[in-house]
């Protein structure tokens, strides 16, 4: 009696390989994890439950955003590190190669550029988010004071970076804000002195703007950044204030892949407008730093251009009290806020109190900035 052999099917050999494949792969991620626990931890953040009324929500996204938005910062910021020489003699030399002769390097600089007012903008609407649905009240007031010091480091990013390219904008604005600081009472002169280095701007100012910048900025931002999520994934998401929202409140769902796709989609809308404003204006670059022109007329950023117009409105002997003043009111008002709104009530139409200093706030802001451009 003959044995007929039956053929075997491709399609069983695909099936045998694939399920081959996955057993492999499960015994490695099985192996990776008895040995790190990475793989099952990144399994719990990814499954994190979030409520339902935040999913496609982008009040909620701004977080996201701006983690993404820092994420792009890093990154062109070191391909930028490849080329930029911090010697005031090769300074602007290295930013001129990079702009126009570098492979893409006028794209990643623009995108460095004008993503750094990006992440202004990011962090200070995250902020008002966070005050006007009450989110620093207990039990997250670490979260919101890690939050105040990430924004105060966002705009210490603005300020030591304008000097880097040593042209004559940064170098004068540089001036302008180094003199500003010394008119603060007792300290001004010492301060001064602290980021210039010397009496007067050059190679020792740069070297500390520069390791700010690189080195000293970005480690505090990870410091706090690792705290401020970790107090964020500890409390949870904060209650909202809408009505819908509490009622949806009752509905979680996975953080991956709901809340994720939201950022991702933001994120790529965010590179596609970096990319946009890049190729319509590169990011500017004066002619170089000359010490000698004394009429030259510098402006700040404009993150920092309200304050800097303020000073117009005021007589000279009061600059120092504006200088001190403004910036410790706003500040401080800001770190003392959730334990000064100690209350059950969440909604600003019913705080008038922290509800209209917030708005006096941002309105000053946005006029002075409005006349100083």
């Amino acid at each position: 009696m003959s044995i007929i052999e039956q053929p075997i099917s491709p399609y069983r050999e695909v099936k045998d390989q694939t399920e081959t494949s996955s057993g492999e792969r499960a015994t490695m991620a099985t192996w990776i994890d008895e040995r790190t626990g990475l793989v099952s931890a990144n399994r719990a953040f990814l499954s994190w439950p979030v409520p339902k009324y935040v999913e496609r929500n982008l009040l909620y996204s701004l977080g996201g955003l701006t983690l993404v938005s820092l994420i792009y910062q890093f990154f062109s910021g070191i391909c930028l590190l490849f080329y930029y020489d911090p010697s005031a003699e090769a300074a602007y030399n290295s930013v001129d190669y990079i702009t126009y002769q570098a492979p893409l390097g006028w794209l990643v600089r623009s995108i460095h550029h004008y993503n750094a007012s990006a992440i202004v903008i990011l962090v200070f609407l995250h902020l008002l988010r966070t005050f006007f649905f009450s989110a620093y009240k207990a039990p997250r007031e670490v979260t919101w004071l890690s939050g105040v010091v990430l924004f105060l480091i966002t705009l210490g990013f603005g300020f030591t970076g304008y000097l880097l390219p040593w042209d004559q904008k940064g170098y004068w604005a540089t001036r302008v804000g180094t003199e500003m600081a010394g008119q603060v009472p007792l300290l001004g002169s010492a301060l001064a002195q602290l980021m210039r280095g010397g009496a007067t701007l050059g190679q020792l100012t740069l070297n500390r703007f520069f390791v700010t910048h690189v080195a000293l900025l970005p480690g505090a931002l990870v410091l706090l950044l690792a705290l401020h999520l970790y107090q964020h994934r500890y409390h949870g998401v904060a209650p909202t204030i809408s009505k819908r929202g509490q009622i949806r409140a009752r509905h979680s769902v996975p953080y991956f892949p709901n809340w994720v796709i939201m950022d991702v989609l933001l994120g790529l809308g965010l590179l596609a407008l970096l990319i946009y404003l890049s190729w319509h204006e590169r990011a500017p670059l004066a002619f170089p730093a000359n010490p000698a022109d004394t009429d030259y007329s510098p402006k700040p950023e404009w993150y920092f251009l309200f304050l800097f117009h303020l000073l117009h409105y005021v007589p000279g002997r009061l600059e120092p009290f504006l200088i001190v003043v403004v910036p410790l009111l706003v500040i401080g008002s800001m770190f003392l806020l959730p334990f000064l709104d100690t209350g059950e009530e969440r909604r600003p139409w019913r705080k008038p109190v922290t509800t209209a200093v917030a708005l006096f706030y941002v309105a000053v802001i946005i006029i002075f900035t409005f006349l100083g451009s």
